[in-house]
């Protein structure tokens, strides 16, 4: 299973979407408890706890920005007991420290996922001014000191973006090209909907979804399948038959542990004890799989078996009117819709060998979304 472990919920920026909705819009209602800054467990127990979990471990650093306690990061590596029960580590980061890790470390990563909303402008609207050329500069540096692993650029997507050209944007850039990309819509999270268009802005996504998804087939006629992971998690169910649930991962094969050793389903529900399915000193990894599951609207629906569901969080604390929710649900429908459209053209590429099967395979649960 893949553990997100918190390292502090602290964060260095105050992106509009995130820290700056929290000033502007009321928290769904729900009790919080404040969680420490730093974890306050010891790696032996956490250890402890990992070495009963028979499966592949794999760990993800989380926060707030994980990098804020590189200690704690370093630490963690280079504990024996966890590099014994551990597979991969990867990073969730909003990538403005990445140059304060040294390389040994930085090189041990699987997967680094970085946030990044796509060139320059509208990166640093929504992430601050010089965030974009900061990311961009430590994402050449990490390569420069010989990191091997994925890079997968995180977007988050919402009005007014014009999503077809910020994924151009990432793909083609000049100083870093990303070939692996997934998107999160911020949507159905606060209580932002009456301030928003969100039913015009949707069918101008669906539009460049569409788009998007011919640029794909392009690219893989070349021989270049772009790892866009909405994309190709889709494609391996249709194609090949991958079975998901939830399709991140949350409460079923991917679980939080936060600093107080506490465990929660998915690292947005950081702080809900109402929500929390054990702790590392006394719960069994094996006791957690679907004790928190996705309900309704997602279980009925006809897609379900496609979709998984969108959102454990959302699901379970809808903050949209009925309409919204659906106005959402059609732009899953359309991308659904959109991956059935292309999945022949890309079954005949795999049968002439243009590409290969292995170009659509992923670490399972590695924090790309692929319902957005």
């Amino acid at each position: 299973m893949i553990y997100h472990v918190v390292t502090t919920p602290d964060c260095n920026l105050c992106c509009e979407y995130c820290c700056g909705k929290a000033f502007d819009e009321p928290e769904p209602e729900m009790e919080f408890e404040t969680v420490p800054k730093e974890p306050n467990y010891k790696i032996t127990e956490l250890a402890k706890f990992l070495s009963k979990d028979a499966s592949d471990v794999s760990i993800i650093f989380y926060g707030g920005e994980p990098l804020l306690n590189i200690p704690f990061i370093k630490k963690l590596m280079d504990s024996k007991q966890i590099q014994t029960g551990v597979k991969n580590f990867l990073i969730q980061t909003n990538g403005t420290l990445l140059d304060k890790l040294s390389k040994d470390y930085v090189n041990k990563f699987h997967t680094i996922l970085v946030s990044i909303d796509g060139g320059k402008t509208i990166t640093n609207k929504n992430r601050g001014e010089g965030t974009y050329e900061k990311v961009i500069s430590n994402l050449g540096l990490i390569k420069k000191n010989g990191f091997g692993g994925e890079v997968i650029a995180r977007m988050a997507v919402e009005e007014p973006t014009e999503f077809y050209e910020d994924v151009l944007d990432l793909v083609n850039n000049k100083e870093f090209a990303f070939t692996s990309i997934h998107w999160q819509l911020d949507a159905n999270m606060w209580h932002d909907y009456a301030k928003r268009n969100f039913v015009d802005w949707s069918r101008k996504y669906n539009e460049d979804i569409t788009k998007l998804a011919d640029f794909f087939v392009k690219e893989a006629k070349k021989g270049n399948l772009l790892r866009l992971y909405p994309f190709i998690g889709i494609l391996n169910t249709i194609l090949f038959g991958e079975v998901y649930q939830l399709r991140c991962g949350s409460g079923i094969g991917n679980f939080t542990i936060l600093p107080n050793g506490k465990i929660a389903a998915c690292p947005i529900m950081q702080g809900i004890k109402e929500k929390y399915l054990g702790e590392i000193k006394i719960t069994n990894p094996s006791d957690l799989p679907n004790k928190l599951t996705v309900n309704e609207p997602c279980t009925t629906c006809e897609d379900f078996g496609l979709c998984g569901g969108r959102c454990l969080y959302s699901n379970h604390y809808p903050v949209w009117p009925k309409k919204g929710i659906e106005e959402l649900c059609s732009t899953t429908k359309h991308l659904l819709r959109e991956m059935e459209r292309i999945s022949p053209e890309i079954q005949k590429l795999l049968d002439n060998k243009t590409i290969k099967k292995k170009d659509l395979e992923f670490l399972k649960y590695n924090c790309a979304e692929i319902i957005p």
